[in-house]
């Protein structure tokens, strides 16, 4: 009763005459649910119950006295007060007695429950027997047990002190959260030690502001003042540096007579700031450990210790200045810190043989987040990948933040699934992402144990993992139940099933895609509490499609996809992104699939580290690609267009082979359309971009050549940080970038050009080049790709050597020989431009032999078709040949307008037919084929192989 009224909490007391609670009563309770006969309760009003409610069951159970804060008349002794919470505190604290030991109270958002355990581990090394209370649970000794909080209700807490005080323990160092300075949880310890870590954004949804967020955090300091503790203060925070200003400006408050006067002063000792008491210098951090030097109050310390970044320092720093105010010599610190073991989950290395560096953080603040990959930006690395969610039914606010600094100091983020307990998991995804740039490196990945092994398998050799959020937590809590999950066992088995060559399907994703993603992406209204649900494949082939798979439905001009949705979804793996389907469980409806398909890719894409090359021209694209790929693939992994699959679906078959190896990728962007390149080069985000040359191709629908040039240098209209061009072309003059050719305007100038039976060479950038081709137009090809490879800062005889290696083209001026001749195959494809630089190497190969050649229709040439095959036709009559056999109705106008009858064909197959019955060509012939890809002349090869 007197401690009570001592602090002003009694308002009246009814039918109490007694002089203290410890004669004659049990222990307290504020859970009705564990009263015993003779306990005391006491009523607290929560956020979600009012305990007075169940004092009639108190009663019924033996209560021996009942504390509340309403007036009553009850049939057994009962005390009125303005504060039960206090009220709680004081009866527990008056019943445990006098403790024995000394409490370090360490509080601030990040850094509590490391500092602290170093200092629990640091003084059992120096043979104290200790105590800690903190996020972990509670330790007595080396014995741990679990609690609900940081910081274990009043009740709960001086239980624990009882213990700690029956195992005569000497120090008790506890986390103090905000939570429980304003529940008054730890009302009436007294503390020996306050300590500050640093102060940032967290728990505003309990505290409403950072400004009632930081006068909590200093009511330690408050009960500190009344106790004569010594507060440790980390001044490099600005709330830090308040705190030393408040306690120097603060002098104990008048205490009542009863209360003792403490024997010591309250003093503060701060660390870091400007003027601080103690300064930290010489920071090094390594993979491995840290060190650092502390000097401060006439002592220098030099601590080494096994755990890593710059926010460790802080922690030890504030660790090591607590053990030197306590009166620990510096010989004595510097080596109980040395032996301090890594705290679990907080920067926890996940040991592994494949050389990457992975680790478990209990990260989740922006603040927490933000210094967390600060100190790992420090660490030696390539690329550093961070995986974090957002606990459910906490502040909102402070969720994009997280991805914002995660973006700011990472190579790659995946969002993923923290804690969502009562909120549905996908809008704490969208309250992360909903404000951020599509284009940058984010990922959504729900399942949480998948998130995890994809950012493993995204790794290679000398990247950074960062997992982070949950740290030590062994559960996830989702729905209130708490299901078994721990990241450091999730990590080690992602790590078990890495290898050097990643074991996968040829078409499976590195990335699985989420719906929720594809939700975000695509403007669909999210569906509220739906499970993780991702897929591993991406189709728009049904007859292909495996289950886990991500299905486009395409629309061409011999099929539709719609037609497949039903057998696609049969298989309750499955998805579809349509445009003729309403959106339900398994389909999301859009405007258009193929640029939905593009929009998904371009996201996937961001996600590995490339250095992006998009190469478009009339003519070449496809052997520059190659040659391209070729050279660079000899320095590092490099990813390339297949074949000619130029298109926006052959550029997202592309893209989705992207393996986490690759550092270089080419892509061939072809069109024939206005808008086509723009678009593709969105997809792409290309850092170089390439034109080769600007002919007369796909004139259908681009009109002229100005039109092919408008629509192919759409390419240079992006921020690239590099532009090679046709030096040779006026249209380029002014272009910002490096120009490539024969004329003298160009930088890149070929010159003294060789060619003899089997191979070429020619003068570029001060060197001799040799290529295994005998083709004259190879030579621009080749030295865009030289110039290229300088540019990237390759060795010239290493370009050579990769040069040197033929590629493989097929059907593009592939020389074979026949006989005693040459048989010369260009079919794929064929323009103006194209068709004139095969004849005339038609013409120079073996001539003395006689010349044969099978030509077909130039197709796309639009209105100017007939004058392009006309010209085509003009150059034939100034030429050397023996036969001309062509296919297609445009040219006939190949042949001598003279010519009565000349060997013109409807079809390929025709012309094979005839060829079988009579080919008196003879075997020293040199043999051209070409024609648009469309004429299907390669229909010819086999027998042409196979004739003599």
């Amino acid at each position: 009763m007197e401690a009570l009224a001592a602090r002003g909490l009694v308002k009246e007391a009814y039918r109490l005459q007694v002089s203290g609670f410890r004669d004659w009563c049990g222990a307290v309770q504020t859970d009705n649910r564990l009263l015993e006969p003779g306990d005391i309760f006491v009523c607290i009003k929560g956020e979600k119950f009012d305990a007075h409610r169940f004092i009639p069951n108190a009663i019924t159970k033996g209560a021996a006295l009942i504390v509340g804060e309403e007036d009553l008349q009850l049939s057994i002794p009962y005390i009125c007060v303005t504060d039960s919470r206090k009220a709680a505190a004081i009866i527990a604290k008056t019943l445990l007695g006098k403790i024995p030991f000394q409490i370090i109270g360490v509080t601030g958002t990040n850094g509590k429950t490391t500092t602290s355990l170093i200092l629990y581990e640091a003084l059992r090394d120096l043979g104290y027997k200790c105590g800690w209370i903190g996020t972990l649970g509670y330790y007595i000794g080396s014995k741990q047990y679990s609690t609900g909080h940081t910081t274990p209700d009043v009740i709960q807490l001086n239980n624990i002190f009882k213990q700690m005080a029956d195992d005569n323990i000497e120090y008790v160092i506890m986390e103090v959260s905000s939570h429980a300075l304003s529940l008054d949880r730890v009302y009436g310890v007294d503390f020996n030690y306050c300590l500050f870590s640093n102060l940032s954004r967290e728990h505003l949804d309990f505290h409403g502001s950072m400004e009632n967020y930081a006068e909590a955090k200093y009511k330690l300091f408050e009960m500190g003042i009344k106790s004569g503790a010594t507060a440790l203060v980390n001044t490099a925070d600005s709330f830090g540096a308040e705190i030393c200003t408040r306690l120097h400006a603060s002098t104990p408050a008048p205490q009542p007579p009863s209360t003792p006067v403490p024997q010591h002063p309250s003093t503060c000792h701060s660390l870091g700031g400007a003027n601080a008491d103690f300064d930290i210098s010489d920071i090094l951090i390594e993979l491995d450990h840290s060190s650092f030097t502390i000097i401060g109050e006439s002592r220098e310390l030099h601590i080494h210790s096994s755990l890593i970044g710059s926010f460790n320092v802080q922690n030890l720093a504030l660790s090591a200045v607590t053990l030197c105010v306590m009166g620990f010599s510096t010989e004595q610190i510097e080596a109980v810190l040395q032996h301090v073991p890594p705290v679990k989950g907080r920067i926890q290395k996940v040991d592994n043989p494949h050389n990457i560096g992975v680790f478990i953080d209990y990260a989740h603040t922006p603040d927490a987040l933000e210094n967390l990959l600060k100190s790992v930006e420090e660490l030696p690395h390539k690329r550093i990948i961070c995986l974090f969610g957002a606990g459910g039914n906490r502040d909102k606010g402070k969720r994009p933040l997280m991805l914002k600094a995660a973006l700011k100091h990472s190579d790659a983020v995946i969002v993923t699934d923290d804690n969502p307990r009562y909120e549905a998991p996908n809008s704490i995804i969208r309250d992360i992402v909903i404000d951020c740039d599509p284009r940058l490196p984010w990922w959504i990945i729900r399942d949480r144990s998948t998130a995890i092994a994809a950012s493993i398998r995204l790794a290679n050799p000398g990247d950074l993992v960062l997992i982070c959020g949950k740290g030590h937590e062994s559960y996830q809590e989702i729905e209130g139940i708490r299901h078994h999950f721990d990241d450091y066992e999730e990590a080690k088995h992602a790590l078990d099933k890495w290898n050097d060559h990643i074991i996968k399907d040829d078409d499976e994703l590195i990335l699985p895609v989420d719906v929720t993603m594809l939700e975000l992406l695509y403007g669909v209204e999210l569906a509220e509490n739906q499970a993780a649900r991702h897929f591993s494949y991406i189709s728009t082939d049904s007859r292909l499609i495996k289950p886990g798979s991500l299905f486009f439905t395409i629309i061409g001009e011999h099929f539709d996809g719609h037609n497949y949705v039903q057998s696609v979804i049969n298989e309750p793996d499955n998805f579809v992104i349509a445009e003729n389907f309403d959106n339900a469980a398994s389909i999301i409806k859009v405007k258009n699939s193929i640029q939905s398909l593009g929009l998904l890719c371009q996201k996937y894409l961001q996600m590995f580290e490339l250095k992006r090359i998009a190469l478009t021209g009339s003519t070449g694209k496809t052997t520059a690609k190659e040659m391209i790929a070729a050279i660079l693939e000899d320095s590092l992994p490099c990813l390339k267009t297949f074949s000619n699959e130029n298109n926006i679906i052959g550029l997202c078959k592309t893209i989705l082979r992207v393996m986490p190896t690759h550092r270089y990728a080419v892509f061939e962007l072809g069109t024939n359309h206005f808008g086509e390149i723009a678009a593709l080069a969105e997809i792409v985000c290309p850092d170089i971009g390439i034109i080769l040359n600007v002919g007369p191709s796909h004139l259908e629908f681009l009109g002229d050549e100005d039109g092919v040039y408008l629509e192919k240098s759409a390419l240079f209209k992006r921020p690239l940080a590099l532009r090679l061009f046709p030096g040779d072309d006026p249209r380029f003059e002014g272009t910002v970038g490096i120009s490539i050719g024969y004329s003298d305007f160009c930088q890149y100038q070929i010159t003294e050009k060789s060619c003899g039976k089997e191979s070429q060479s020619f003068m570029l950038a001060g060197s001799q080049w040799q290529l295994p081709y005998a083709a004259p137009h190879f030579a621009i090809n080749a030295a865009f790709a030289i110039t290229l490879a300088l540019q990237l800062g390759l060795f010239p005889e290493k370009i050579q050597a990769s040069l040197m290696k033929p590629i493989n083209i097929g059907h593009r001026m592939q020389i074979e020989p026949r006989g005693k001749g040459t048989l010369i195959i260009d079919c794929y494809n064929a323009n103006p431009c194209s068709m004139q630089k095969a004849l005339e190497f038609w013409q120079i190969v073996q001539p003395e032999n006689p010349h044969v050649a099978i030509l077909g229709d130039m197709l796309e040439l639009g209105e100017s078709s007939e004058m392009y095959h006309q010209m085509i036709g003009a150059m034939l009559l100034e030429m050397k040949f023996s036969k001309l056999f062509t296919v297609g109705a445009k040219s006939r106008l190949y042949h001598n307008p003279d010519d009565f009858a000349p060997l013109n064909y409807v079809s390929t197959n025709v012309l094979l037919s005839n060829l079988k019955q009579h080919f008196d060509v003879g075997d020293n012939s040199v043999i051209l084929i070409k024609a648009s890809h469309g004429m299907h002349l390669e229909l010819l090869i086999p027998f042409l192989r196979g004739a003599n």
